[in-house]
């Protein structure tokens, strides 16, 4: 088995075979350390074990942290590292790491070159039990200049050699491009750098921050649609992040504005993997309010009248639309039997 390549023992019977398990089968990479939540490391990683040992593990896909923190969590007489040790479920625990990344290229490479010397020593030392699948790394808007991406697409080639360099093969770098004024130039240049990656062997994806604490920290739901677009157009893996703590778009007080819901989201990127849908499709889709509008029966999932049968729904998630990460697991779950559509 190679290092880093997601060896979930999560397989056969705990899905059960109807469109909604499919559709949100390991759809959530618990974020619990950062905002709004904001818990310790040592409560987030206790948090992550238990829910992995629940009745709703089937949702729950990677623990998100750090590097140091995932460092830390292996550290000695780490509390973290007891719960490791004890740990004998049926699912592998997967890790999402963010990179420290770097100001320039240079710092990020040689940074990026530390953290995979220790990472794979730590996998190595409880190989049966973890699995680090994925990094996640913002990228410098100067990385695609108004002239290009070969700036972008030369160090996504550099990243690729430093992690197959260490053994860490099967891991899949998702870059988070910032989000502004110019997103329809960043975006798509993004994309094409990690669909060149992916065809020359790489393994790129994309990451949206969709939310934060602050109103400003939401993209638009134009900018939500073009991601999404962009991504399927490219043919690269999508993930999100921050503010989808709830299935339907809503307004919500505590921010001040409008925030994105996952269901808005996930229902956009799958439909549009199945379908034939323009931008203003997509973006009818993210902006719905109306939960009625998402319906699940045995085997299609629908927003309004556009399908996705289970087939098309698993094809999705598996080769388009990933996962989000979200500081809570609670809430996603609790919303979804609020609305009726989990019982």
């Amino acid at each position: 088995m190679l290092l880093g390549e997601n060896r979930d023992k999560n397989n056969t019977n705990i899905m059960e075979a109807n469109v909604f398990r499919e559709f949100f089968g390991g759809i959530i990479d618990y974020a619990g350390m950062f905002p709004p939540a904001e818990l310790t490391l040592s409560k987030a990683f206790r948090n992550y074990i238990g829910y992995l040992e629940s009745e709703d593990k089937w949702m729950m896909s990677k623990f998100v942290c750090s590097v140091k923190s995932f460092l830390e969590i292996f550290g000695k007489n780490s509390e973290s590292g007891k719960l490791v040790h004890n740990y004998h479920g049926s699912r592998w625990i997967d890790f999402s790491l963010l990179s420290s990344g770097g100001n320039t290229p240079k710092d990020f490479k040689n940074s990026l070159e530390k953290e995979c010397r220790e990472i794979k020593k730590i996998i190595e030392e409880h190989t049966e039990k973890i699995s680090v699948d994925a990094f996640e790394v913002k990228i410098q808007p100067d990385l695609v200049g108004s002239f290009g991406n070969h700036a972008l697409k030369k160090l996504l080639g550099e990243t690729d050699d430093i992690i197959n360099s260490n053994g860490l093969t099967g891991i899949r770098v998702y870059i988070e491009p910032p989000v502004g004024d110019k997103y329809k130039t960043i975006f798509s240049k993004s994309a094409e750098a990690a669909a060149e990656s992916c065809h020359h062997g790489g393994r790129v994806g994309f990451k949206l921050r969709t939310g934060g604490v602050t109103a400003d920290a939401f993209p638009t739901i134009e900018q939500v649609a073009y991601a999404l677009n962009v991504c399927f157009e490219n043919r690269i893996q999508f993930k999100a992040t921050a503010g989808l703590h709830h299935p339907v778009r809503h307004y919500n007080r505590s921010v001040n504005t409008k925030m994105h819901g996952f269901l808005n989201v996930f229902g956009a990127g799958i439909l549009r993997h199945a379908n034939t849908l323009s931008l203003n499709e997509l973006e009818d889709i993210i902006s719905d309010e109306t939960s009625t509008s998402f319906i699940f029966s045995d085997d299609t999932f629908y927003w309004n009248d556009i399908p996705a049968d289970i087939t098309k729904t698993v094809k999705a998630r598996a080769e388009f639309v990933k996962s989000f990460g979200s500081c809570s697991f609670d809430e996603p779950r609790d919303d979804l039997k609020k609305l009726g559509l989990w019982f």
